[in-house]
């Protein structure tokens, strides 16, 4: 008999690998699913995420603490870097594969009695199911769940009632499916918003995104809270983490230690800390010890990731413009002056033009190297092209490589000696370095 591991390698190889993120008629469908499961969801409080960039950082962050304050927590994320099985994790610990099957045969027969076959359901559709019945299973506390793609159409969209429903940083990308305003995308995901949630967003969420989601939660009749006079003070940039002081009209906190490094992180930040201040006004014990040791010892795998200290490489899965922004900004806040090898990697259906002349002007020498993605990569090449049509003056060196390896070894040949190297571009990129022994994911 197949062991475990080959029966899980097994089923996973013959799901569904349909993307039904924009068929308006998947979501009723999960919807009688979930009833017919008994609605595992109503087992657990649970947080709701959407946006565009940052859900993983603030999932994280909540997670963290949340379980340091005693809770078992659960987290639904994505993509995965390597392992499907890190998208579901309780208190750090992917799903096992044993449990996996388990879960999957406690929800085959539900969709027996519906008519329905597992073919009937896409990847997605069933990592989201599992990992409900998983959780259920595990005598959850609280879940973290983010939506994996816009909002309205998301498998997620069939969780019955979020105690809290989160926003980070709503932005272009996935144009072709979302749409192609901001406006319209931020349509795409308000409609996770349902009857009795809190909507917590940020405090500078683009205007045009915020006057959406005013209006839907006005229309589900609940309350929205973003925190203004929003102000931080950072007293140390380490490449280990983050130390600063910040306060809002929810809250204030000093000399705060936060265990990811990058400004941006500092508005996925605010937005946790308002998380947990509207969780204490709904009665919720977070002690300012959990939220303390928490935020320190919070990681994210490929959120400016260090993979080498000499010379230092960091990794980061920026792969859109906004994403990539954030990220030249923060590069040149925590090492300012340093001289910067990039090397980018990126999939044709993305804005890789605008990503490239965000990063041009912070780059030394650029290296493109093409990600393991055989229907949607763009070749090295191309990339490398397109870089030296957008570069202004001769700076920087743009070369291309074949792959992740060979662009690392190019790039510790070209960093000067003060320098450092960025990775970045695509998370299959992060899943390359992990792969190769790069980039360390947290045990399972």
């Amino acid at each position: 008999m197949a062991t475990i591991e080959a029966q899980y390698t097994a089923l996973l190889a013959q799901l569904n690998q349909a993307m039904l993120a924009n068929d308006a008629d998947r979501v009723p469908l999960l919807r009688r699913i979930m009833r017919h499961l008994n609605h595992p969801d109503r087992h657990f409080h649970v947080i709701h995420i959407a946006g565009t960039n940052g859900k993983g950082s603030t999932g994280a962050m909540l997670a963290s603490v949340l379980q340091a304050q005693g809770l078992r927590v659960g987290r639904f994320s994505s993509p995965a870097i390597n392992d499907p099985r890190e998208q579901l994790q309780v208190n750090g610990h992917w799903i096992q594969p044993a449990e996996f099957l388990d879960s999957y045969h406690e929800i085959v027969p539900v969709l027996t009695n519906m008519g329905l076959k597992a073919a009937d359901i896409s990847v997605f559709e069933w990592f989201f199911l599992i990992s409900m019945v998983w959780f259920r299973n595990q005598n959850l506390d609280w879940a973290i769940v983010e939506a994996g793609l816009g909002g309205q159409y998301d498998a997620t969209n069939a969780l019955a009632g979020p105690q809290v429903t989160v926003f980070t940083k709503i932005a272009l990308d996935h144009t072709r499916i979302l749409g192609s305003t901001l406006d319209a995308i931020a349509r795409n995901k308000s409609k996770i918003i349902k009857s009795k949630t809190t909507v917590v967003t940020l405090a500078n969420q683009d205007p045009a995104a915020q006057a959406v989601l005013q209006a839907e939660a006005a229309r589900q009749g609940v309350p929205i809270v973003r925190p203004t006079r929003l102000n931080w003070q950072v007293h140390d940039r380490e490449i280990t983490g983050t130390t600063l002081d910040i306060a809002s009209d929810q809250y204030q906190w000093q000399n705060l230690k936060l265990g990811l490094v990058g400004d941006y992180q500092l508005q996925n930040l605010s937005l946790v800390l308002t998380v947990i201040a509207v969780l204490k006004r709904h009665l919720i014990t977070i002690s300012d010890t959990a939220v303390r040791t928490g935020l320190a010892q919070v990681q994210v795998p490929g959120r400016l990731t260090v993979l080498q200290t000499e010379p230092l490489i960091v990794a980061d899965g920026a792969h859109n413009p906004d994403g990539m922004q954030a990220l030249v900004n923060s590069v040149q806040a925590l090492l300012p002056g340093r001289s910067l090898v990039w090397v980018v990697g990126v999939l044709k259906d993305k804005a890789y033009e605008q990503m490239l002349m965000t990063l041009l002007p912070a780059a030394q020498v650029v290296i493109t190297n093409t990600p393991q993605q055989p229907d949607r990569a763009l070749p090295a090449k191309v990339l490398a092209a397109t870089a030296e049509q957008l570069a202004i003056t001769d700076q920087p060196q743009v070369m291309a490589a074949d792959d992740i390896q060979s662009a690392l070894a190019l790039a510790q040949q070209k960093v000067a000696e003060n320098g450092a190297i960025v990775v970045a571009g695509s998370f299959y990129v992060m899943r390359e370095l992990q792969q190769a022994g790069w980039l360390v994911l947290p045990d399972d």
